[in-house]
């Protein structure tokens, strides 16, 4: 790791998609030492997020880029030739990363994790690696793993991840010293407080997934159940949280938004709103 006795720490998050960048900037934040200086990187592709998407963390970074993979690591490695031996105060803002946070699908981290292997080799000291998981983790958990490993550190996000996770890695002869057990970032934040008569009406939250359900007809029955819960309790508050804004990329496609199926039944209870925004605090008025 480059030694930081002289100057303000400095964190690089890249990230492939809004999800993940959320992720990534929170993940980062709770990591950084007070002061550091965080720089966001978003990986240019299909999932690029929007300004608003970004805003929702509501966590800026420093500095923010849209950047290819080799033009991320092509910035790694300037970065250290800059600040050569020799290199004077003002180049600080160009200071190495002493840490990277790799908020990316499976594949995009190991193509990094090489190109980072490929600097330490180069100049003899590299940032740590911090690489994880957005949520649950359902599918193609060796896979997954396997293109993980080589980070410093691999978050899992409860006790029963971080045991998955090492026994995957034991099965392969793999050393799992880097899985971590770490909260997902999302759920911090001030403690719940239940509804009150003169606080805030009881909420009932349904978080849209993009393929659970998958199907229109199982998904039109799903709000179908929302609009008639509100009905049958208009003293209490439901929220549909829906993933994104129409025209909106995120991590995962959703083939049939929850939006367009909801103008398809007209005028909704007033007691039901489709809301939009971060989730950590969508939870932190939420009953259930």
């Amino acid at each position: 790791m480059p030694a930081s006795n002289h100057r303000t720490p400095r964190i690089a998050v890249l990230a492939d998609s809004d999800t993940r960048w959320k992720w990534g900037a929170l993940t980062a934040g709770r990591l950084a030492p007070e002061g550091a200086a965080t720089d966001g990187y978003l990986l240019r592709g299909r999932a690029t997020p929007t300004e608003r998407q970004l805003a929702e963390v509501g966590l800026r970074p420093d500095a923010l880029a849209e950047v290819s993979l080799a033009g991320f690591l092509a910035e790694l490695r300037r970065r250290h030739t800059a600040t050569a031996p020799g290199a004077g105060p003002e180049q600080a803002a160009d200071a190495p990363y002493d840490l990277v946070v790799l908020a990316l699908v499976g594949g995009a981290v190991q193509a990094a994790l090489h190109g980072l292997a490929r600097l330490g080799h180069d100049h003899g000291v590299r940032p740590v690696v911090v690489t994880g998981y957005v949520g649950v983790v359902y599918e193609k958990l060796a896979d997954g793993l396997l293109l993980r490993h080589g980070a410093d550190l691999v978050l899992a996000n409860s006790a029963v991840d971080a045991a998955r996770f090492r026994a995957v890695y034991a099965g392969v002869g793999a050393g799992a010293d880097a899985v971590t057990e770490a909260a997902l970032p999302f759920l911090g934040g001030a403690p719940h407080r239940p509804a009150g008569p003169a606080d805030r009406p009881y909420t009932v939250v349904f978080a849209a997934q993009p393929s659970v359900p998958a199907g229109r007809a199982d998904r039109a029955y799903l709000l179908d159940r929302l609009i008639g819960h509100a009905r049958a309790h208009p003293e209490r508050e439901v929220l549909l949280k829906l993933r994104s804004k129409p025209g909106e990329h995120t991590t995962h496609l959703e083939e049939i938004p929850y939006q367009r199926l909801a103008r398809d039944r007209g005028p909704l209870p007033e007691n039901l709103r489709l809301v939009h925004g971060n989730m950590g605090e969508v939870l932190d008025r939420t009953d259930l």
